[in-house]
């Protein structure tokens, strides 16, 4: 007994030691270790970051290596997602997609403090909806506009805008901060995810399998549908069952268009609709070989054209400028070149998109499909969620 006794406080011990030993790494203390002259009190300041909290509206999703690409047969012969190893490191991503609330009220402090030219500039296309055979005008006239439609996600996007409302978002956020606590250290920029990123987050810790959930089925045991997606042509939510949805007497999936961005189950992340619902903008430029292009450790393609690193000397200035938009919010650049002298190509206009939607047939809710996009163009099938770098310690 007494042994045991001796034996449970060691462990204790050891785990306080260790503890603390770990704490401390992350904290340079309240003088320098090099000069042993003391920070702050009118000599040179600094602060102690105990560690990232974790913004509105995120999930904290710890580093890792995995898998990126691979999946179902690749049915299209694009080639654009062969298996590949890489590593990632520790991030944050949105719980859910950004909702039509959460574009509406971007909208509000846009007109408020840019005035009307902006806001216009940053109203969702509504007319994405629109077919020639169909009648979807009820969608372009109440989907966004409606606030029966609030919880479902914003659609009508272009990348360009996605980006406005992650620098704006990085402002308000830091902005209510500030204002509890003017001695707080800052969140990192709101930012779209990468490629790597948003599949890494959409396995859910799950290693190589074709969905953000295991196996193979699209139903869950009990018969019901764990993304909304399209089962086959003319088929976008299954036979009413007359007695609500989701009931074993129809098996239907509920939704004919997007569902709410907290319908169907979350992955092991406990992030929603990773496949199905609407498919997700990525910070990515398009290029079919990229998964033999692009680096191991936090893979990202920002460019189509790149320069060869053997290659490079003084003539291409290290400097940043802007990408063939104007990448401006408020003065703010959103992205950069590292290359301003070198000459970009029409095509650095293409963007990815990744997961599924609910227009989509199920081979595109795997999470290593792989599709493209003018930036400048939108869809009624794509949406987006916000990332945000996780700095210091990855855990």
């Amino acid at each position: 007994m007494r042994k045991s006794l001796w034996t449970v406080l060691a462990v204790v011990a050891i785990l306080n030691i260790v503890g603390c030993k770990q704490e401390n790494i992350n904290m340079v203390g309240k003088s320098s270790s090099k000069t042993g002259l003391k920070y702050n009190d009118g000599n040179f300041e600094v602060k102690n970051f105990k560690g990232q909290e974790t913004a509105p509206g995120l999930v904290f999703i710890e580093g890792g290596t995995f898998h990126m690409g691979g999946g179902e047969k690749d049915i299209a012969y694009a080639m654009d997602n062969r298996e590949r190893q890489v590593t990632v490191a520790s991030f944050y991503i949105d719980e859910t997609e950004v909702a039509n609330v959460d574009w509406k009220e971007f909208l509000f402090y846009i007109n408020k403090d840019s005035g009307q030219q902006k806001w216009e500039s940053l109203l969702p296309d509504t007319t994405v909806w629109m077919r020639d055979l169909a009648f979807n005008d009820p969608y372009r006239d109440y989907y966004f506009q409606h606030d029966g439609f609030n919880t479902y996600p914003v659609v009508g996007i272009n990348w360009h805008q996605a980006n406005e409302y992650c620098v704006w978002r990085t402002s308000k956020v830091n902005e209510a901060l500030l204002a509890k606590d003017p001695d707080a250290v800052q969140w990192p920029a709101y930012r779209l995810p990468t490629e790597a990123e948003w599949e890494y987050a959409a396995r859910g810790g799950l290693e190589q399998e074709n969905y953000p959930w295991e196996g193979k089925s699209l139903r869950d045991a009990n018969g019901f549908f764990r993304a909304n997606h399209k089962r086959g042509r003319g088929d976008y939510a299954g036979r009413s069952n007359k007695g609500g949805s989701n009931l074993p007497g129809g098996l239907n999936d509920a939704y004919m268009i997007p569902a709410p961005v907290k319908a169907f189950y979350p992955n092991d992340f406990g992030l929603y609709n990773m496949a199905g619902n609407v498919a997700e903008w990525t910070l990515d430029t398009y290029r079919q070989m990229s998964y033999e292009d692009v680096e191991d450790l936090n893979p990202c393609r920002r460019h189509g054209a790149t320069l060869d690193p053997y290659e490079m000397d003084d003539k291409y200035d290290k400097g940043y400028t802007l990408i063939n938009h104007d990448d401006k919010f408020n003065g703010q650049s959103l992205f950069y070149n590292p290359y301003p002298n070198y000459p970009n190509s029409s095509n650095d206009n293409v963007k990815v998109y990744r997961g599924g939607s609910w227009a989509d047939i199920a081979y595109y809710l795997t999470c290593g499909s792989r599709r493209w996009m003018y930036a400048d163009s939108s869809s009624a099938t794509v949406g987006f969620r916000c990332a945000m770098i996780r700095v210091g310690s990855p855990f």
